[in-house]
């Protein structure tokens, strides 16, 4: 929620503060979600499997850091950094409700 909060305020950031507010808001987010990755894979994989699947999320951490610049800027170019958000906002709104399935299946199974 604080990415999607984060990317709507910058959006409509005309000013400095506002951009400034939206990063922080974005750096809590990260702060938040980055240490929870690793946690959340260990506990949801099995013990003998746990490093590959570690290294599965790391790497697709590592090729979204590699390909999500090019991405963007092809997108920014080819129309505006709102189109850019809205798409990020979308995407995140996609993968939080996978999230939230996924999550309750994983509490079924525990039942």
């Amino acid at each position: 929620m604080f990415f999607i909060t984060a990317l709507i305020s910058l959006i409509n950031a005309k000013e400095y503060a506002a951009y400034a507010i939206g990063m922080v808001i974005l750096t809590l987010g990260e702060m938040l979600v980055n240490p929870a990755i690793p946690a959340l894979v260990s506990e949801t994989t099995p013990r003998n499997e746990s490093g590959c699947y570690q290294s599965l999320v790391s790497m697709t951490g590592n090729f979204a850091k590699a390909i999500g610049p090019f991405l963007g800027g092809v997108l920014i170019e080819n129309s505006s950094y709102n189109v850019l958000f809205l798409s990020a906002i979308m995407l995140l709104i996609l993968s939080l409700g996978i999230f939230r399935v996924a999550r309750k299946r994983l509490v079924a199974e525990r039942i």
